[in-house]
């Protein structure tokens, strides 16, 4: 998986990362999983005091070598903002122990103080596993927009719904006023999803509560939730079984179209512009540059879009930008994976040709179940062109 984007902060590449490997450990496990990521803030009084951090899941045991890939983001990380050590606590389902470490990636690989084994503690019979990873960073000015950041990456995630995995985000902020938790609800309009849902299901009812929640800017808009049923929906798929390197890669891509409506709903104002949610391996990520020319060559007009142009921001997520959009809102997922877990520790890498064959299958699909809705700019014409033919001839 590309890297977040270099504009990024080390904060929020850390966080990135740490929670893309938790992920990982819980669709190892076949069991229902709990991944919480815990943020604790100083108080006001307490100046400069570090952030302390927390990424825990019920998945299966960590191996160490997932923390390595860490080693660059630490050597380009100034020591006072991160001074490069992980605290990591974790089990495996059929150990009888756990087992602490601690890291220090600041030190060098031949250093002795690079890696610690800790005290062991014992499970005392009883059968669970799991990982912790714990560190501090350090109070940045912009912890606020930190924190909208992290709410928002979080609330991505769960767009996916993904099965056997539940999310909690708990942000705890003192201050002079008192301390106030930050939790994420998980709830959704949508009855329908059950174990056996599929993962493009899934996506579907959660790119539209996505849509519903304008992008997820608020928590609930009862006048657009009364809309659901209104929303149009494209899927596609694609999976490679052929080459050795990308084989069992899976691209799904969900396309979200909210048609514009007689009714005033604050929802129905034309939206021109599309932020692209890209994951990859269940977890949000910044598209790759052959991802994003898939997007901007895409024969858009065919189906009653017009692409105005398109950006890449400092997060590395793709923006579409609309001209003379005849909908009220345009929603769009892709997401690349391997079927199953990869155990290797290995990132799944994103495939030029998966992308766009999912993606013109959704718009297929959009058209094939919308007559005369999704038709190019010629077909209008003709259509147009028909009505009235026979209305003359009435």
């Amino acid at each position: 998986m590309p890297s977040p984007s270099s504009a990024s902060s080390p904060h929020r590449k850390l966080l990135h990362s740490l929670i893309y490997w938790a992920v990982q450990r819980c669709r190892m496990s076949e069991s229902p999983c709990r991944l919480t990521v815990s943020l604790k803030s100083p108080s006001e009084l307490a100046g400069p005091s570090p952030l302390r951090v927390s990424v825990s899941d019920t998945g299966v045991g960590s191996k160490l070598e997932e923390f390595l890939e860490l080693d660059a983001l630490a050597r380009e990380t100034p020591a006072e903002k991160w001074d490069g050590t992980l605290l990591i606590t974790t089990t495996g389902i059929n150990d009888k122990a756990i087992y602490h470490y601690q890291f220090n990636l600041q030190e060098d690989i031949s250093s002795s103080a690079r890696f610690s084994k800790l005290a062991t503690t014992y499970k005392n019979y009883t059968t669970f596993s799991g990982t912790e990873v714990c560190l501090c960073l350090s109070n940045e000015a912009d912890l606020g927009e930190f924190i909208l950041w992290l709410v928002d990456f979080v609330r991505k995630i769960l767009v996916l719904k993904a099965a056997n995995l539940a999310i909690e985000l708990a942000i705890e902020q003192p201050s002079s006023a008192g301390s106030r938790n930050v939790c994420l609800p998980c709830d959704s309009d949508d009855a329908h999803i059950s174990i056996t849902t599929s993962s493009i299901e899934r996506l579907v009812s959660g790119l539209k509560d996505y849509a519903l929640s304008h992008g997820n800017t608020c928590e609930k808009c009862d006048a657009c939730c009364m809309n659901r049923d209104r929303l149009k929906i494209g899927t596609g798929t694609a999976k490679n079984v052929g080459r050795r390197k990308s084989k069992g890669l899976l691209v799904e891509a969900v396309i979200v179209v909210a048609p514009t409506a007689s009714d005033l709903s604050c929802w129905m104002v034309n939206c021109s512009s599309t932020q692209v949610l890209h994951f990859e391996d269940f977890v949000p990520s910044p598209i790759s540059q052959s991802s994003f020319s898939v997007l901007m060559s895409m024969d858009w007009q065919s189906y009653g879009f017009k692409l105005k142009g398109g950006f890449m921001d400092d997060e590395g997520n793709a923006v579409l930008q609309w001209d003379n959009l005849t909908f009220a809102r345009v929603d769009i997922a892709v997401h690349t994976y391997h079927g199953v877990a990869v155990q290797e520790w290995q990132r799944s890498e994103p495939d030029r040709y998966l992308v766009k064959k999912a993606l013109k299958s959704a718009l297929n699909h959009l058209k094939a179940d919308h007559a005369g809705g999704f038709l190019s700019c010629h077909g209008r014409k003709c259509n147009f062109s028909a009505t009235c033919y026979c209305t003359t001839l009435i």
